[in-house]
């Protein structure tokens, strides 16, 4: 709790640097007003990524194990909407066929059937599209920070499903860009608490624009964490033939 009241009394003192535009609260509770406002759309743009895994036997498939993580809504169609989360989360592995299934925020007992359209085991990433069902759900902004560099010390929001709760917005700070073993990028290093279920999940500035794809815990303590960075997303979409004039909250 003191953590995180250091972190709200830190952005008070906003300002703009580099095109980054930083939340200024304009009377009693605005900051906190805001901030809540964010949750909300991390939250509706927020998808829980169930998996099945089946193995073939002699007359029949059969279910042989299961995962679960996090995805973010990035874009939709007249029919469909359109989900990045990590390739760890919806990898296949060794297994004869996969089912993987999404469970929007607000609708928890609703369960879609999604694809998996494009996916990158060396970026750690996935698109997925399932059928919109005819909900109304959230899409977060891709564009807005695809050429803005991040401030250290810039408050940085995360959501996620941790053990299947749906929906769990944590805060916490930017911390810089450092090297990762997994992969040849550079990642966003931050403090933004990340739980076990929270990978795919996103990692957004205090506007709920996209800034990463939460995806490796760096501490044993869960408080040092990393993310796919924005320009990665990109760099992938554009690999996936991913038509971005279609609405991606931008």
């Amino acid at each position: 709790m003191r953590r995180l009241l250091f972190v709200l009394f830190a952005v008070m003192f906003a300002f703009s640097l580099g095109g980054c535009e930083y939340i200024m609260p304009t009377e009693d509770g605005q900051l906190q007003s805001d901030i809540m406002d964010t949750r909300t759309i991390l939250r509706q743009a927020n998808v829980g990524v169930e998996v099945e895994y089946r193995e073939d036997g002699r007359w029949f498939s059969r279910r042989a194990g299961e995962a679960q993580g996090s995805g973010i809504i990035i874009g939709k169609d007249e029919e469909n909407y359109y989900a990045i989360t990590n390739f760890h989360v919806v990898d296949q592995k060794d297994y004869d066929d996969i089912i993987v299934e999404v469970v929007p925020s607000y609708y928890e007992d609703t369960r879609i059937t999604a694809e998996i359209l494009y996916e990158d085991a060396d970026r750690d990433l996935a698109l997925l599209r399932f059928s919109q069902e005819g909900l109304e759900l959230g899409i977060l902004d891709i564009m807005a920070r695809k050429d803005d560099s991040l401030t250290r010390g810039e408050l940085l929001l995360a959501v996620g499903n941790p053990s299947a709760v749906n929906s769990i917005v944590t805060y916490g700070e930017y911390l810089g860009m450092v090297d990762n073993d997994h992969v040849d990028f550079q990642v966003v290093y931050h403090s933004v608490l990340i739980y076990p279920g929270s990978s795919g999940g996103a990692l957004a500035d205090a506007k709920g624009n996209l800034i990463g794809v939460n995806t490796w815990s760096a501490s044993a303590d869960s408080e040092r964490n990393m993310a796919v960075p924005l320009s990665e997303i990109h760099a992938f979409l554009a690999e996936a033939d991913f038509d971005i004039t279609l609405d991606t909250g931008g």
